[in-house]
């Protein structure tokens, strides 16, 4: 007998997919410091919103774009365009801009 499919819930609103081969090419510059991924930067900026649990931030492949000194994003529930965030943007403009949650729920 073929085992059953089985479904769960989540919290997620928002799955947000980031380039982790442009990631790693860079040296963190996001966050206050310019010391973070954009990922951690992004998850602490969702965290101090109290939002972190709807968005679910996944580093993938190579999306095929490589843009120098910034990282590819796609949010999935928006996917007819892919952004490359220039090293150093704000992280409130990168949530604007990725249309991800930003203020208390």
């Amino acid at each position: 007998m073929a085992p059953s499919v089985t479904t769960r819930s989540t919290s997620w609103q928002v799955i947000l997919l980031l380039c982790g081969k442009c990631a790693r090419s860079l040296d963190g510059g996001y966050g206050a410091d310019g010391d973070e991924t954009l990922r951690t930067a992004l998850r602490a900026a969702l965290k101090k919103a109290g939002r972190h649990k709807e968005v679910r931030i996944i580093e993938t492949r190579c999306m095929g774009i490589c843009p120098k000194s910034a990282v590819a994003a796609l949010n999935a529930s928006a996917p007819g365009r892919i952004h490359t965030i220039p090293i150093g943007t704000p992280i409130a403009e990168v949530l604007t801009l990725l249309q991800l949650p930003q203020g208390p729920p």
